[in-house]
């Protein structure tokens, strides 16, 4: 049996907070669009796969840009 995915849909991300230690936890803080708060707690290992994942987002980006 297949269970749905949690969605949270972020309508504005008000905070960030990253520990100060390499390798620490992270918490993105933010509205969703039925203006309840939301926390979304990133284990390290999740933090370094988003930064990861927002790196490459942004090359391949500046790959389109300077193309046209």
């Amino acid at each position: 049996m297949t269970t749905k995915p949690l969605k949270l849909e972020l309508r504005d991300i008000t905070h960030l907070a990253v520990t100060v230690e390499p390798g620490g936890a992270a918490v993105i803080v933010g509205r969703g669009f039925d203006d309840r708060e939301i926390e979304i707690l990133l284990a390290p290992e999740a933090l370094t796969k988003l930064e990861a994942f927002l790196g490459q987002a942004n090359l391949e980006q500046a790959k389109l840009r300077s193309k046209h």
